[in-house]
């Protein structure tokens, strides 16, 4: 009876514990390793129609991009001709505030 109770309450305790512990992380942004929210700050995926690239610095919506510097900023639109050398620059340095 002991044993029952004992295994009962460690099978409770980590379906508990596994279900807080996956609460809202799975669809939860920042993304990239520096953590940017981009237009997407305080939303979960399915909220947000930008798509993220894998480093968080560029965010797309039916062809257009938001680019963003490691720091958050906002830097500049795909659509302007400077934008895409700029985000060469973005990338290759340490998190420096460029954007506004």
């Amino acid at each position: 009876m002991k044993t029952r109770l004992a295994s009962a309450g460690v099978i409770l305790a980590a379906s508990v514990g596994s279900m807080v512990s996956g609460a809202g992380t799975a669809d939860a942004y920042p993304v990239g390793p520096w953590k940017i929210q981009g237009p997407c700050a305080g939303k979960s995926q399915a909220q947000c129609a930008m798509q993220p690239s894998p480093d968080g610095l560029t965010w797309s919506f039916h062809g257009d991009a938001w680019n963003y510097d490691k720091t958050g900023r906002f830097v500049c639109m795909s659509s302007a001709f400077y934008c895409e050398p700029l985000m060469v620059v973005v990338r290759a340095l340490p998190p420096v505030a460029i954007g506004r």
